[in-house]
């Protein structure tokens, strides 16, 4: 039995797709031809941290890799990018956001994404446990989520958590300026619009909103085995 199998096993009540599957083609696009012992050197020296999560919007050595300035030429057609890490743990969907331009992640960690669609919003409420899909997404995925597919950090596949890269348009997910003002209140960063479930009450006490609504949708990771 292999590692999707196992965990759709672990988790009956949860349709997990694939990305070749037909459902995918609306949120993202998958690309193949990068070769990554490069970024794999480098992914290496990062480490996952216990029971949190870690997110660097820009990390100027990875920036500096010549896969990652392929890739963004390639997929952000020669406008400014930003690339750093994500790593940690999360087996639940507690938020989603979207971003003006596509969002580029490249995966060491198997992960499932938990996606939606802007269109599938309505007065800033998102039922992810109704609408959402879910993916599974093998360590070394290169994937261009598209700019209207609602996302968050992904749900680890092992307990042993999630480390990914992810690749913007340069400023995204920053602090906004001090006299930055809006009527939106979706806008959490520059460039970051988000919501939350209830349960973060630590980013409602932020500022951010209450917009994802239902019962949390949630997965069960496979157990870490040790080497």
């Amino acid at each position: 039995m292999n590692q999707l199998e196992q965990l759709r096993q672990l988790n009956p009540d949860r349709q997990i797709r694939t990305l070749d599957e037909p459902e995918f083609a609306r949120f993202g696009l998958v690309y193949a031809q990068y070769p990554l012992h490069e970024l794999d050197q480098f992914m290496a020296t990062i480490s996952i941290p216990a029971g949190a999560n870690v997110y660097t919007p820009t990390n100027p050595a990875m920036e500096r890799l010549p896969i990652i300035q392929t890739i963004g030429a390639d997929v952000f057609a020669g406008l400014p990018i930003e690339a750093g890490e994500c790593a940690g743990h999360s087996t639940a969907l507690t938020a989603v956001e979207y971003h003006q331009g596509s969002e580029l992640n490249i995966f060491s960690t198997p992960v499932v994404m938990v996606l939606g669609k802007r269109s599938q919003m309505h007065a800033g409420q998102f039922n992810a446990a109704q609408d959402a899909q879910l993916f599974y997404v093998p360590a070394g995925t290169v994937v261009e989520f598209f700019s209207d597919t609602l996302h968050y950090s992904p749900c680890e596949v092992t307990t042993a958590g999630f480390k990914f890269v992810v690749m913007l348009l340069r400023g995204s997910n920053q602090p906004l300026p001090a006299d930055f003002h809006s009527d939106n209140s979706l806008i959490v960063k520059q460039n970051k619009f988000q919501v939350v479930h209830a349960s973060r009450t630590d980013k409602i006490a932020q500022g951010a909103q209450v917009g994802v609504i239902g019962e949390l949708v949630r997965i069960t990771p496979l157990q870490e085995v040790e080497a």
